[in-house]
């Protein structure tokens, strides 16, 4: 009895550093739907997830920051997600949504990246790094991609500005 006290004393202060590291928000979703993503300054990942579910988690920067905020809407097949922060180096988010989703995604700075989504994709940033792998070419039908500054490569579809 004192030995599986002590082990259970020592497990929860051994895993207490973890659970601080990470704080993460999880909400059904169904497979084939729009999920809109307004964010606000960070680095994203968006991440196909394992299963039908939203997960959200925001992993370092502004975890500890009492404004920083994230939520999830979902009415449906459609979802909405949005953060905000107060704090100067922005958010640090992974984001993982059913495999099969469309997004239409909206940043207002930091880095992005898109990969395992299958859908279709409307992104805009105001300034930073954008990456998002598309997969086999065959499966978009119509491409529209622009910036203003910086680059631009979709090597799939022979585009580099």
């Amino acid at each position: 009895m004192k030995l599986s006290a002590a082990l259970t004393t020592l497990a929860v202060m051994l895993l207490a550093p973890l659970a601080a590291q990470a704080e993460t928000i999880e909400r059904q979703f169904v497979s084939g739907g729009t999920v809109r993503l307004d964010l606000y300054a960070g680095d994203y990942d968006i991440v196909a997830s394992r299963d039908d579910r939203i997960r959200i988690t925001l992993t370092d920067r502004g975890r500890n920051d009492p404004d920083a905020y994230v939520d999830i809407d979902i009415k449906g097949s459609q979802a909405t997600i949005e953060t905000d922060n107060s704090f100067d180096d922005g958010l640090d988010v992974r984001i993982e949504l059913p495999r099969r989703t469309h997004i239409v995604l909206k940043l207002t700075a930091g880095d992005l990246k898109v990969e395992g989504i299958e859908g279709s994709k409307d992104v805009s940033a105001r300034a930073g790094d954008v990456t998002i792998a598309v997969g086999a070419r065959d499966q978009y039908r119509h491409v529209n991609a622009s910036i203003r500054i910086g680059d631009l490569n979709a090597e799939p579809f022979n585009v580099n500005k």
